[in-house]
C-alpha cells in the first residue's frame, strides 16, 4: 500500500487554515463589491493558443500543459482569460467593465513555502476594462490599499512605476530593440538577486557590459518620489515624459482616493517580469518582511486584449492580490485569529428522549444568525464538553430533565468556567450580546 502523501507545491487545506483563509477572502469580496465590481469565473483549462505567448518565455516555461490531443494548459493566472472573455463576449458587456474574480491558478515553478509561493494557489484579481483613464490605475491602487488595511496590514508600500519610463531608459542605454523585453525580465530580479545578479544574468545573454552599467546605474536613483520624477524628466526622452506625466495624474487622483503619498514608493527599477504590461505597473510590499515578496502586483495591459480581438486595442488594467503571500504575512506577524470552527455555540444530547428539545433550540439559534451544532449522541457530557473544548467551540448549552419541564437552560462559557441556569430566551439574549447579532 503506498503512502498518503502530497505532490511538491500543493497543500491541504484543514478547517484550522480554512476558515481564516474564507473571512479573508470575504472581506476582499466585500470591498470589491464597494467599489462596483462584478464576480466573473473562467474554466481552469484553456487552450494553450490562449495561454502561450502571452506572458512571456519564463513564464512561458511554468505553464503546465496537459497530455490531450486538443493542446490544452491549466490557466498561468486570471489576466489572459479576462481577455479572451472580453474578445468573446465584449460586445454585451457595458465599458468600463469592473470585474473581480477568486480562483485557482497553477504555475510549474519551485515551490518555496516560507515566501508563500506554491504550485496551486489562490488568484483574487480586480481589472477594470475598456478606459485608459489614469482615474482606473489610481482606483486600483486604493483598493490594494484598502484591502492591505482592513486585513491589518498597515505598515505596506505600494510600489509604482511606468513601462514607458523603463522602455525609454533601457533606450538611453542604447540597447536594441528587439532586446528590451529580456532586460526588463532580467531587471525584474532585483529584488531577488540583487544589482551584481542582474548584471550578471544580462551579461549571460550576451549584452554589451557598457550598456548594462550605463542602465543600472540610471534605475539606481535614490530619493523621494518627486525627486526622482523630476531627475527623469531631465532626461526629454519622449517616452519617459509620456511614463512621467501619467504617473503624476495616477499619484493626483490615488491621494483623493484616500492612499497616503507617503504609503507610495516610486522605484524606477521595478519591472513586472510579464510581458504584457504597457503603462503603470506596481506592487505592495512590507518592508518588515523584505524576504515575502509583493503581497499585491500589476498594472496596464492595453495591447492584451486585442491579441484576441484583431488588433482592437481595449484599454485595461488591474492588479492581483496574492491571497497566499497574504496570509504568510499575516502569520508571521500575528495578525490571524485562532480559529478552529465557525460554531459558537454547542447545543449537547442530554438523552434521546430530550433530543427534540436540544434539536428545537439549536434551530432557534441558526434563526437568530448563532451559529451552532448538537452533538448527535446522548454520551457522558465530559465527553460532549471535551468535544467542544477540543474545537474551541465558545458556548455549550444543555438542556436536562429539569430544565426541560421549567422551560430552562445550563449555559456555559468554556474560557472561564462559568455556567448559569437560565430561561431558554434569556439564553438567546445573552448569546446575542456576546457575539453581537
Amino acid at each position: 500500500m503506498s503512502k498518503a502523501r502530497l505532490y511538491r507545491g500543493m497543500r491541504d487545506f484543514l478547517p484550522k487554515i480554512m476558515i481564516p483563509r474564507e473571512r479573508i477572502l470575504n472581506e476582499i469580496r466585500k470591498i470589491f463589491q464597494r467599489w462596483g465590481y462584478v464576480p466573473l469565473e473562467t474554466p481552469a483549462i484553456e487552450l494553450l493558443s490562449t495561454l502561450l505567448g502571452k506572458y512571456g518565455e519564463d513564464a512561458d516555461k511554468l505553464i503546465y500543459r496537459l497530455d490531450h490531443p486538443d493542446g490544452l494548459g491549466l490557466r498561468y493566472d486570471l489576466t489572459v482569460p479576462l481577455a479572451r472573455v472580453m474578445s468573446q463576449y465584449g460586445q454585451q458587456l457595458p465599458r468600463p467593465f469592473r470585474r473581480y474574480q477568486i480562483q485557482t491558478v497553477w504555475r510549474a515553478e519551485r515551490a518555496q513555502k516560507q515566501k508563500g509561493r506554491f504550485r496551486e494557489f489562490m488568484q483574487c484579481d480586480v481589472d477594470i476594462v475598456g478606459t485608459s483613464s489614469p482615474v482606473a490605475d489610481a482606483e486600483i491602487l486604493a483598493i490594494s490599499a484598502e484591502i492591505l488595511k482592513s486585513l491589518g496590514l498597515k505598515n505596506f508600500k505600494i510600489v509604482l512605476n511606468h513601462r514607458e519610463i523603463l522602455r525609454g531608459l533601457v533606450h538611453l542605454a542604447e540597447f536594441e530593440e528587439k532586446d528590451e523585453m529580456s532586460v526588463l525580465r532580467s531587471l525584474d530580479k532585483w529584488e531577488k538577486i540583487g544589482e551584481d545578479g542582474v548584471k550578471e544574468e544580462l551579461l549571460s545573454k550576451n549584452l554589451d557590459e557598457g550598456k548594462i552599467e550605463k542602465l543600472l546605474e540610471m534605475v539606481s536613483l535614490s530619493g523621494g518620489n518627486w525627486e526622482i520624477i523630476s531627475f527623469l524628466e531631465k532626461y526629454r526622452d519622449e517616452r519617459i515624459l509620456s511614463g512621467v506625466s501619467n504617473i503624476r495624474q495616477i499619484l493626483q487622483y490615488v491621494s483623493s482616493l484616500g492612499v497616503g503619498q507617503d504609503e507610495i514608493m516610486f522605484s524606477p527599477r521595478m519591472a513586472r517580469g510579464l510581458d504584457y504590461y504597457t503603462g503603470a505597473i506596481f506592487e505592495t510590499i512590507l518592508p518588515e518582511l523584505p524576504d515575502m515578496g509583493s503581497l499585491t502586483g500589476g498594472g496596464r495591459y492595453d495591447n492584451l486584449i486585442g491579441m484576441f480581438s484583431g488588433g482592437e486595442k481595449i484599454p485595461a488594467c488591474g492588479t492581483t492580490i496574492g491571497i497566499d503571500r497574504i496570509l504568510s504575512a499575516m502569520d508571521e506577524l500575528e495578525l490571524i485569529p485562532e480559529a478552529h470552527t465557525n460554531t459558537k455555540v454547542l447545543v449537547a444530547m442530554f438523552s434521546e428522549e430530550l433530543a427534540t428539545e436540544s434539536l428545537d433550540f439549536a434551530q432557534r439559534l441558526r434563526k437568530m444568525g448563532i451559529e451552532t451544532e448538537v452533538f448527535p449522541e446522548p454520551k457522558k457530557l465530559g465527553k460532549q464538553f471535551a468535544y467542544a473544548d477540543k474545537w474551541k467551540i465558545p458556548y455549550v448549552v444543555v438542556i436536562g430533565e429539569d430544565e426541560a419541564k421549567q422551560g430552562l437552560c445550563a449555559l456555559k462559557e468554556l474560557s472561564s468556567g462559568n455556567q448559569r441556569i437560565v430561561k431558554k430566551d434569556d439564553a438567546i439574549r445573552i448569546l446575542l450580546e456576546v457575539f453581537k447579532k
